[in-house]
């Protein structure tokens, strides 16, 4: 029993499927009525409100507290995908950092992981972690389909079997990633969700009341420059997008990109590093001491703000 395909990966369609008296209908027909009405929702949140952090999903460090594994915690919350689906952690999801680290394998600390410039690609709001040395690894989240419980069904493909089973539910579920940065640049940070301007212009600042009639012009032309294609287009765009890890935007087991890279980054963790000194796995393998400072940068990560959030920012 493997897990289907999202269907909102493959092309969109439009199509509903038409009901009559006497019409035999099969698998596929049902795949494709929930196919369109869940596309057409994705379509209208991806186009309507970006993608991002819709409310929760608070990163944050928990320091070892009387004998407690240290951790690395995301709150329950809700975000959308760059594909409009809605990706929701129900409760808390914790990932032991001192496991992380040991479950890298020692060589990848022997080139330019640990920075030693201090500069490691964090949002200027978020403060100076003051760490000469440090290892990046940014925190993602993504849309996972999830089987549940099973029910007997037909054998797929050239099998006879009589006790064939095929997933009773799908539950819409999610998939974290803690991954570390090994480029030899400072760290990339994510662009914009939003297309700029034609020509690549950035934004003026919008508390520039001089600049009203540009500013109109800016929004207006990036409106008409935000149409996607097709849905292997925004995929392809996606996997082209090198702020995402070589191994986010690749399937290992295939020649072809990861069929599902919509990843959402959650937060930017800098790891602390004393220089000069190494520490000892439980399996003997070595790796650079860590000076027990981890410091959460939260302000790369996209929001898909809500009618309620613009709503107060502008004082209604």
């Amino acid at each position: 029993m493997s897990t289907p395909k999202d269907p909102l990966l493959e092309a969109e369609a439009p199509d509903r499927v038409h009901y009559a008296t006497g019409v035999l209908l099969d698998a596929e027909d049902f795949v494709a009525e929930q196919s369109y009405h869940r596309g057409r929702l994705a379509r209208a949140l991806a186009y309507l409100h970006g993608f991002g952090t819709v409310a929760g999903l608070l990163v944050h460090h928990k320091p070892p507290v009387n004998g407690s594994a240290e951790e690395l915690e995301v709150k329950p919350g809700i975000a959308l995908d760059p594909l409009g689906r809605l990706v929701e952690v129900p409760r808390a999801a914790c990932v032991r950092v001192k496991r992380w680290y040991e479950g890298h394998d020692e060589d990848v600390f022997n080139g330019s992981v640990v920075r030693t410039d201090g500069n490691y690609g964090i949002g200027p709001a978020t403060g100076d972690p003051n760490l000469a040395r440090g290892v990046v690894a940014d925190v993602f989240l993504r849309f996972s389909s999830q089987p549940r419980g099973k029910t007997p069904a037909l054998a797929a493909g050239p099998f006879d079997a009589t006790d064939a089973v095929q997933p009773a539910r799908m539950r819409d579920g999610y998939e974290l990633r803690w991954v570390l940065r090994t480029e030899n640049t400072v760290p990339p940070v994510p662009v914009a969700p939003w297309p700029l301007p034609e020509g690549g212009v950035p934004f003026t600042n919008p508390a520039d009341p001089s600049d009203l009639v540009q500013r109109r012009r800016n929004v207006r032309d990036t409106i008409l420059s935000s149409w996607h294609d097709n849905r292997e287009a925004q995929l392809e765009a996606i996997r082209k997008d090198t702020f995402l890890p070589e191994s986010m935007r690749k399937d290992p087991d295939t020649v072809d990109g990861d069929p599902d890279p919509a990843w959402i980054l959650l937060a930017r963790v800098v790891i602390g590093i004393t220089a000069g000194q190494t520490e000892t796995a439980d399996d003997g393998t070595s790796r650079p001491l860590r000076n027990g400072t981890v410091f959460v940068d939260k302000e790369h990560r996209p929001f898909s703000l809500s009618a309620a959030a613009l709503s107060w920012w502008l004082g209604f």
